[in-house]
């Protein structure tokens, strides 16, 4: 137990609007303001200076002092640098001059007089989830561990106050800010027993090499007394070194995996993959074989579980198989859910909580050992893996194996880090996507009946998890069910749509299918056509120079002498792509002024940012791009007289075509058709 006057004491400072109220007793301390429940908690409140400059707090955050409600009487300490004078109740406060010093310096006091175990976790994968499962493991005693899964310096410390509560332990996951070089906080809290579960390709953009990663993951280790006890994951990369680290801190040095040539002190046999779970083989003390299970499809989670198993034993405690049956991980780990649309039942497998690259190859490897449940198609949607610096290149490459042998039916993939990756991988149905509504309509095609979808991304720097949290309300009110082998072909039927307008009031008469009007080629010959109108671009000849499209069949060779206005002309009439590079060529000096050009268009326009995904506009597998009749009419809102320049028609695309054709008294947008011209002569007159 702590009073008022103990804790000024320990911090120093000034103590306030304390009179008769010195011995008061403080079980609790929050750095959290509206978690104060109690006139036993004290708030040390976040100078926002203060917290920034020395714990890396967002320096938007507000102070802490500008969170306290004046009105509140249920308060037992303020903690703070500047002292609140306008509260309504007479509350303590202790001023001191730095908040984070006197926070530390508590801290590390409260943690020295705790005596219960103590388990610290960090690794670049699985920490959290063996962070939880170590306490549903625990769950017959009371039980201190991290609030969701803020396991930063700031976090740590205030952990540590809360051991003033005397749990029966403490199970604390630590990320690399909490014991990298600015700082170790395992020094001061001392864990019992230390495990690192895993060492991945991930934080390259603060860090060199994985064993950079490695040597920053064994400083937990360096809080370990004589006689405490370092936990390994035997089969992560690097893990001879982080056992040796570990035996330079303690004699006491446990070891799991499942890889069958490995020599270590917790292993399982014959994991077998149902439908939701998986089943293993441990021995016990008799060395009889007992079968566990959890509710889980990860392989990940197994590892995690031997590693939560190995924190028991050491702590003498028996393993209830109960509890990991019923532990449940977060929601977004490996998280299977059923979704029932309009027409059919899918289930969606998300795991967008975290992305490190073992984390990506183990929900793909989690996805293929679920498929054979499923009758419908198995899906594989992922966005990035973040915080990868100057290797993100190299290590979002090693998914390229990995996808070529998975057992998605459709692969889809969104972020500019996952381009190379969609050209590299063969004999796939795989696609890259400029932007998320993209991607989402084509997955309400393709999440058909008793589909399985894997979606799979980092949780800062990509917007994915946007569309994870978003999908299964979408699809549950989705009506589609795509039933075909080819997806670009029921795009290309789906997407027919028209909007006819009066030439001379400019009104639309008719808009058909419009919410649903899309295409599978992008509106690049159009885009070139407006800026070399834009510019007024001179007539003059040219020679054609060498494309990937040309070949002597065609007629388009290096050298060919072409005019300028030929290009433009062309332009109106499906054009050839080594027509649509060489003008390209001509407007733009290279691929980021293209780009540049293009993004600048589309925020004069407001048209959908999917319309120029390469550069040529044609239809690609692997490049997902789309307009809509909507972008079509934003166009000729602008450009109507200037579309028409050398015919009454402009038309885009190959097989499926869209585009403009004025009548005499109407002209007519579309998207999507075969045969348009005859489409449309019941309503024009050329």
């Amino acid at each position: 137990m702590l009073t008022i006057k103990k804790i000024y004491n320990i911090i120093g400072g000034e103590l306030k609007d304390a009179s008769n109220k010195e011995s008061n007793e403080i079980n609790d301390f929050e750095t959290v303001y509206h978690l104060i429940k109690s006139k036993k908690t004290a708030y040390f409140s976040p100078n926002k200076e203060t917290w920034s400059r020395e714990l890396g707090r967002n320096k938007n955050a507000l102070d802490g002092n500008d969170l306290v409600d004046r009105q509140n009487g249920e308060i037992g300490l303020i903690i703070t640098e500047k002292y609140i004078s306008d509260l309504t109740f007479n509350t303590p406060q202790i001023i001191i001059e730095d908040s984070v010093q006197a926070l530390k310096k508590l801290a590390i006091y409260i943690r020295n007089q705790y005596k219960n175990p103590v388990i610290a976790i960090t690794g670049s994968m699985g920490k959290s989830s063996t962070r939880k499962l170590i306490t549903s493991l625990l769950s017959d005693f009371n039980v201190l561990e991290n609030r969701g899964n803020n396991n930063v310096r700031a976090a740590i410390y205030s952990n540590m106050l809360k051991l003033i509560k005397n749990p029966d332990f403490a199970v604390i996951e630590t990320s690399m800010n909490a014991i990298n070089y600015l700082e170790n906080t395992a020094i001061y809290l001392k864990p019992d027993i230390a495990i690192i579960t895993g060492i991945g390709e991930a934080h390259f953009s603060t860090f060199k090499s994985v064993k950079d990663i490695a040597k920053i993951k064994t400083r937990i280790f360096e809080g370990l007394s004589d006689n405490g006890t370092a936990i390994i994951n035997n089969d992560t990369l690097y893990a001879d070194y982080l056992v040796n680290k570990a035996q330079e801190k303690t004699n006491n040095v446990l070891t799991y995996g499942i890889n069958k040539d490995s020599k270590v002190d917790l292993s399982v046999d014959n994991i077998r993959y149902n439908k939701g779970n998986i089943e293993f083989l441990i021995e016990n003390q008799n060395n009889e074989k007992e079968v566990y299970q959890i509710n889980t499809i990860s392989k990940g989670m197994v590892y995690n579980a031997l590693a939560s198993i190995l924190v028991l034993k050491s702590l003498n405690l028996p393993i209830k198989k109960k509890s990991l049956k019923k532990f449940k991980p977060f929601s977004k780990i490996l998280s299977l859910k059923e979704i029932q649309t309009k027409s059919h039942k899918l289930t969606l497998l998300d795991d967008t909580h975290n992305a490190s690259l073992p984390a990506m190859i183990n929900a793909i490897r989690a996805f293929n050992s679920q498929t054979k449940f499923y009758s419908g198609n198995k899906i594989i949607a992922i966005g990035k893996i973040s915080d990868l610096g100057h290797k993100s290149s190299s290590i979002h490459l090693q998914l390229v194996e990995e996808l070529e042998c998975c057992n998605a039916d459709y692969i889809l993939c969104k972020d500019t880090e996952l381009k190379q990756v969609v050209n590299k991988v063969r004999n796939k149905n795989i696609t890259w996507y400029p932007n998320k509504e993209l991607l989402i309509n084509d997955l309400k095609y393709l999440c058909n009946e008793d589909s399985l979808t894997l979606l799979k991304s980092s949780v800062t720097g990509t917007d994915f998890p946007e569309i994870a949290k978003s999908l299964p309300d979408i699809l549950e009110m989705n009506d589609i069910e795509f039933d075909g082998d080819n997806l670009f072909e029921k795009l290309s039927k789906v997407g027919k749509s028209y909007i006819r307008i009066n030439n001379e009031t400019g009104q639309i008469i008719e808009k058909f299918n419009s919410n649903q009007s899309q295409t599978i080629e992008g509106m690049s010959p159009l885009i070139y056509y407006l800026k070399a109108i834009d510019e007024k671009l001179e007539d003059r000849i040219i020679s054609m120079k060498s494309w990937p499209t040309n070949n002597s069949k065609n007629g388009y060779v290096e050298g060919l002498k072409i005019h300028i206005y030929t290009l433009l002309k062309n332009m109106t009439n499906s054009p050839h792509p080594s027509e649509i590079y060489e003008l390209a060529n001509e407007l733009f000096d290279n691929h980021i002024e293209r780009k540049e050009y293009i993004n600048q268009l589309i925020q004069q326009l407001k048209l959908s940012t999917a319309i120029a995904t390469n550069l040529t506009g044609r239809f690609r597998s692997k490049e997902r791009q789309s307009y809509t009749v909507n972008d079509l009419y934003q166009v000729y809102k602008y450009y109507k007289y200037d579309l028409f320049k050398f015919s009454n028609t402009f038309i885009l695309g190959l097989k499926y075509k869209s585009g403009f054709i004025r009548g005499e008294k109407e002209t007519i947008i579309f998207t999507s058709y075969q045969d348009p011209k005859s489409e449309f002569d019941c309503f024009l007159s050329i």
